[in-house]
């Protein structure tokens, strides 16, 4: 009898489940099933990307598995595309997380193993439960990553991100440098290490699209500062004196 497979996690559910051709009737069209698990890896690899590693451990499987899922996925997708296939999206061996989804949890505790989500709830010190939750940590992209420096206005290429934790002041210094030079996804790379740090709002000058959308994505709010230090950003964040950004407000490879 075969090994019976771990559960994949999902972090969403797609809002439309069927995509069909157009000009070709329902009854005479043929239907691909793509599974739910296929979705999810090609989410976190094409639209979030992140890196395999890190997008396997969110769903809970091993890099060898991931990849056959987001294969399968490609291959289905293009099979509908050039061959005129309806898609459905149904099906998989998966179970739905959105609630763990962001950073609060699966940063900490996925990749562990089969039941190691349920089993992270439960390991929860008192204290933070009786204190309405895990505490806010705050990112604040930084010149120099003193709490005394400006704020950087630039969010992918910043040298220094400073993470600061509302409940017990306590700070530590991220160091962001590899992206200050990339060519290319500084954002998401810079975004991704927010997300590790396990901050649930960030401030900083300036955001692109796609750093955005990880963030966003991951539940993070976004905060615009300039001009100031950040100290005094994250001093008129507390006081509710900061503008929330909706979306990017500058393009691509900021």
């Amino acid at each position: 009898m075969p090994r019976p497979t771990c559960k994949r996690r999902i972090g969403f559910q797609p809002k439309s489940v069927f995509f069909k051709p157009a000009g070709i009737p329902l009854g005479a069209v043929q239907e691909i099933l793509i599974g739910q698990d296929e979705v999810e890896a090609m989410r976190l690899k094409n639209l979030l990307g992140f890196p395999q590693e890190q997008a396997a451990n969110q769903m809970g499987v091993s890099q060898p598995t991931f990849h056959r899922l987001i294969n399968a996925a490609h291959q289905k997708i293009t099979d509908a595309i050039i061959n005129g296939k309806a898609l459905r999206i149904e099906g998989g061996n998966v179970t739905v997380q959105e609630e763990t989804s962001g950073p609060c949890h699966w940063r900490k505790h996925w990749g562990r193993g089969c039941s190691s989500a349920e089993a992270a709830a439960s390991q929860i010190p008192i204290t933070q439960q009786e204190g309405g939750g895990i505490p806010m940590k705050i990112a604040i992209t930084s010149a120099d990553g003193t709490l005394d420096g400006m704020v950087d206005e630039r969010f992918g290429r910043a040298k220094k991100i400073v993470v600061v934790d509302d409940g017990t002041n306590d700070q530590e210094t991220v160091d962001n440098v590899t992206n200050m030079n990339a060519a290319q996804g500084a954002g998401i790379q810079t975004a991704q290490n927010i997300i590790k740090a396990g901050a649930k709002a960030v401030i900083s000058g300036h955001l692109g699209p796609n750093a955005f959308r990880v963030l966003s994505t991951a539940g993070v709010e976004v905060f615009t500062a300039s001009g100031i230090t950040v100290r005094e950003a994250l001093e008129a964040y507390r006081n509710g004196k900061l503008s929330k950004l909706a979306g990017a407000d500058v393009e691509g490879h900021w």
